[in-house]
């Protein structure tokens, strides 16, 4: 289960990159239906580095990686909502991180 939850984590954290490199670049990702501006990159990279940071915080037991993981979830939610043409599965994803996270904070 362990390595589930990291790669799960990891995994959502290189998806959200795809949101900061589209900001700075329109022609990546030609398929995405809508113009990512470079503030909203910025979230994009943000929530990647919260994530990636919640695993690493994860693989060495730290207890504050569910709070990363649910700060990083809660705002990648927004941004899926942003993008919910394109990214809407990403909910599932952060409804499992926020499943495994919030009963790790006890």
């Amino acid at each position: 289960m362990k390595i589930f939850i990291s790669l799960l984590l990891l995994l959502h954290a290189i998806l959200h990159l795809m949101g900061l490199v589209k900001s700075f670049y329109d022609d990546f990702l030609p398929a995405l239906s809508r113009k990512i501006g470079k503030p909203e990159g910025i979230l994009w990279l943000l929530c990647a580095i919260l994530l990636f940071i919640a695993d690493l915080y994860f693989l060495m037991g730290s207890g504050y990686w569910p709070v990363l993981a649910i700060i990083g979830a809660l705002l990648s939610q927004f941004l899926i909502t942003l993008n919910w043409e394109d990214a809407k599965y990403g909910s599932v994803i952060n409804i499992v991180i926020l499943a495994v996270s919030f009963p790790a904070l006890v």
